[in-house]
C-alpha cells in the first residue's frame, strides 16, 4: 500500500501498459483515473479493475479536453500527485523513417 492516499491519472489506460499501471496502482492503494479517448473502455477497464479505479474521457491532442480530465480528476479525488503520460501512437519503422506527422 504505498500509494495509499494517492491520487493518480494516466493516460490511455484502457487497455494495454496503462490498463497494468493502472492495475499496479490500485493494488498499491492510489486512486486512479482511467483517463482514455475512448470512454465507454475506460469505463469498462475501471469497472473491471474495481475498487478506487474511475473513468475520466481524455484526449491528448485537445488541451481543453486535458483540462477537463485533470479538473475531473481534482474533483473527484481532491488533488493529483501522479501522471503517467502513456497515451501514444507508434509508427513500427526505425526512427528515421518516422513522418513529421506521426511525432505530431
Amino acid at each position: 500500500m504505498r500509494l495509499k492516499g494517492k491520487s493518480a491519472l494516466i493516460t490511455g489506460s484502457a487497455r494495454g501498459i496503462g490498463r497494468a499501471f493502472a492495475e499496479a496502482y490500485v493494488r498499491e492503494g492510489a486512486m486512479v483515473a482511467i483517463g482514455d479517448i475512448n470512454l465507454e473502455a475506460a469505463e469498462k477497464t475501471a469497472s473491471e479493475i474495481g475498487g478506487n479505479a474511475y473513468a475520466v474521457k481524455l484526449d491528448v491532442t485537445d488541451l481543453a479536453s486535458i483540462e477537463a480530465a485533470v479538473k475531473a480528476v481534482e474533483t473527484r479525488a481532491d488533488r493529483l500527485d501522479i501522471l503517467i503520460n502513456n497515451a501514444a501512437l507508434f509508427d513500427l519503422a526505425p526512427i528515421v523513417e518516422i513522418s513529421k506527422a506521426s511525432y505530431d
